[in-house]
């Protein structure tokens, strides 16, 4: 079954965390501030897509300035 619009890579905690280049412990600090909010799945996981991992990584940048 093929949802459109729907089917986008969702990435968990960890695998986030190693696509941006940090500890999965930053990733998990990030959201207790309210800095990130990721969706969430059944299990009430954070879950991450293409577009929330890129918004992430230009938030970061946005601190390097």
């Amino acid at each position: 079954m093929h949802m459109k619009g729907n089917s986008m890579k969702r990435y968990n905690m960890k695998e986030t965390a190693k696509i941006i280049g940090v500890h999965h412990q930053t990733v998990i600090y990030w959201i207790k501030k309210g800095w990130i909010k990721p969706k969430r799945d059944y299990r009430n996981l954070p879950v991450f897509t293409d577009q929330c991992i890129k918004k992430i990584k230009e938030w970061r940048e946005t601190l390097k300035d």
